[in-house]
């Protein structure tokens, strides 16, 4: 299945989230976050990979800064939040067994 445009799926404003693609096995989801946005911390509810379309994230704190064409991997259970720097727009996909 070809899926186009997919950062136009969903624009800016606060915090929005759209599924994408899901099967069995994993889903992924398009996220965008408005400059200043928090996210608090909470466990990752599966194995994940979070890939940034554009924009600058702070994951953990300051300990991770993850920026435009930038890959972040979770851990099921890791606890993790994130502030956006930048506007950004970002792609995760995660198991879901």
């Amino acid at each position: 299945m070809l899926q186009k445009a997919i950062s136009d799926k969903i624009s800016i404003l606060a915090i929005q989230k759209k599924q994408i693609y899901s099967n069995k096995s994993f889903e992924s989801l398009i996220v965008s976050i408005e400059k200043g946005m928090i996210v608090p911390e909470q466990p990752a509810p599966a194995n994940a990979v979070l890939y940034v379309i554009f924009g600058k994230i702070e994951i953990d704190g300051k300990l991770s800064i993850v920026e435009s064409d930038d890959l972040f991997t979770f851990s099921k259970g890791q606890m993790h939040g994130l502030k956006a720097i930048k506007d950004s727009k970002f792609l995760i996909s995660r198991t879901t067994e």
